[in-house]
């Protein structure tokens, strides 16, 4: 009964061990934005999740799926699962959603990097080319533009 006692107590204190990390406090987000980038020139696929063919929450999905982390499949989902940050405090890998054409969040990509506070690009699925990364200042993005979230694994 000691013996059982005792394996309860470290089971239940290695499981309160378990830290969430936010991208911003360690090397996570660089390796999620590169498990991205492997995906530059896939062609857009509604639905894919492969090379052969993915769309822009598929991308995201596929990326956290590489690093042993379940997510949302669908963009608007994925939107709600993180906390929205401040736009001015945007960094990367952080994800940042929009509404094109549509009511609700159905787009969504990851920030790649910030060259200044004109040039902000992020990595998504794009209906027309597939795979890639565009400046989210510029004036079609700003203007689909709703939120941005920092993701904690």
């Amino acid at each position: 009964m000691k013996n059982l006692l005792y394996v309860f107590v470290m089971c239940i204190f290695f499981a309160s061990c378990k830290k969430r990390n936010t991208y911003s406090s360690n090397n996570i987000n660089k390796i999620l934005v590169n498990k991205c980038q492997d995906y530059l020139g896939t062609p857009y696929k509604f639905g894919g999740t492969t090379k052969d063919g993915m769309d822009c929450s598929g991308l995201i999905f596929v990326a956290f799926k590489e690093l042993g982390e379940d997510i949302p499949r669908v963009s608007y989902k994925q939107a709600d699962h993180f906390d929205e940050i401040p736009k001015d405090e945007i960094k990367i890998g952080d994800l940042v959603y929009f509404k094109v054409n549509s009511d609700r969040i159905n787009h969504t990509g990851i920030i790649t990097r910030i060259e200044n506070r004109e040039e902000i690009f992020f990595l998504h699925a794009s209906t027309s080319t597939g795979v890639r990364e565009d400046n989210l200042l510029s004036n079609y993005w700003k203007s689909k533009f709703v939120k941005v979230t920092r993701p904690q694994i």
